[in-house]
């Protein structure tokens, strides 16, 4: 068995190798490692990264970093290989693309060794062979990051901001922390509640079991398509191949005992849902959806509500609502955290070729983007949005 100790307190470093292989023999090893208290579990989960790949591998290769230590393996860094434009190599994370909204990608070790193995897999990617290193997704503070800054000149690396995830520290009693809240939204929560208790069939349904969340899943992605079809489309749930992903993800995570879903019926429907995880001491909120029919009645706000006062009623420390700052997640959330991107290059001359064409063509986008008035900007977005979903 592995010793207690953490790495910096054994003499020998760990070796690092690549795994190029079938994610399902690292599965042992991935599980046993994974943290279940950092924000990003489920994303670094094996559950979650192995149904990505099986899902968006195509002209991907597996590059998954292994820190080995006397033939055990003791942390993992699951990156992919695929071509960039130039002909060369492009590492980036697994699971971090547009199609699923991976946040707080990284390492998959200990906690304890999360410093020493940082600086390990960062020393080898220095010395990796590829013309981009594109991480997106990281958290700021994770401790990758100082360490591949480190290990990259300035001159051939940058970090910029993504996204803020706004979260509830869930401290204290609910009715004060909704007595707290902006704009009245505490006491519209439960004028709003009342209100729908009275309806015909009101029932907040809460669903772990994987037999029966995997088919409820089915609800989540009517609703939160017709949630948003009156506004040109959803980035999320975008094709069958991303709800396909979704029903593995959400079986696997749900037999490790972290998926939920929550439906709220009303008058013989479904009218409300919300999907997330509960991990370590923490309940990330991923995705949710509600009948438009039923916007004026706040379903989605009442059951937002009830799932946060089942949290603080569970003694949480923590509801993360993940990427974006929409104002519902403002109104309710009282700290935020953010992810950042960073990309390095080597030092070919292919590699700065294909860096600079990267600049050049984000630059021309955002020239057009502000040259274009604000209703072409929409129609291209909502046309985008409808291509994407074909």
């Amino acid at each position: 068995m592995r010793s207690a100790q953490s790495l910096s307190e054994r003499t020998q470093a760990p070796e690092i190798a690549v795994h190029r292989g079938d994610l399902d023999a690292l599965r042992p090893a991935w599980e046993a490692l994974l943290d279940e208290r950092h924000p990003g579990a489920a994303f670094r989960s094996w559950a979650w990264i192995s149904a990505w790949w099986n899902s968006f591998s195509a002209g991907r290769e597996a590059h998954v970093l292994l820190a080995r230590q006397g033939g055990t393996t003791v942390g993992l860094l699951p990156l992919c290989a695929e071509r960039s434009p130039l002909g060369g190599r492009r590492l980036s994370f697994m699971g971090a693309d547009g199609a699923v909204g991976s946040d707080y990608l990284g390492l998959v070790c200990r906690a304890a060794d999360v410093d020493d193995l940082a600086r390990a897999f960062a020393a080898h990617l220095a010395h990796d062979r590829f013309d981009e290193l594109d991480l997106d997704g990281l958290m700021r503070g994770d401790p990758l990051l100082p360490a591949l800054e480190g290990v990259f000149p300035a001159s051939r690396a940058e970090v910029d901001l993504r996204y803020k995830c706004p979260h509830i520290t869930l401290a204290g009693d609910f009715d004060r922390y909704l007595a707290g809240l902006p704009d009245g939204t505490g006491a519209q929560f439960k004028r709003r509640l009342r209100w729908l208790e009275k309806r015909p069939g009101f029932e907040i349904e809460h669903i772990t079991d994987p037999a029966q969340l995997v088919p409820g899943l089915d609800a989540l992605f009517e609703l939160h398509h017709k949630r948003w079809a009156v506004e040109g489309g959803s980035d999320a749930f975008t094709s069958r191949d991303v709800e396909a992903f979704h029903r593995a993800e959400a079986r696997a995570l749900a037999e490790r005992g972290w998926g939920h879903l929550y439906l709220m019926h009303v008058e013989g429907a479904p009218r409300a849902a919300l999907y997330g995880w509960r991990h370590g001491n923490r309940f990330a909120f991923y995705q949710a959806g509600y009948d438009p029919e039923w916007r004026q009645r706040s379903v989605g706000t009442v059951l937002l509500g009830h799932i946060v006062r089942d949290c603080f009623a569970a003694k949480l420390d923590e509801f993360d609502f993940l990427r974006g700052t929409e104002g519902y997640k403002l109104k309710w959330a009282n700290g935020w955290r953010e992810t950042v991107r960073l990309r390095a290059r080597d030092a070919s001359l292919r590699a700065l070729l294909h860096d600079a064409g990267r600049t050049a063509y984000w630059r021309l986008r955002e020239a057009g983007k502000r040259a274009l008035p604000e209703p072409a900007l929409e129609w291209a977005r909502r046309a985008r949005k409808k291509v994407v979903a074909t």
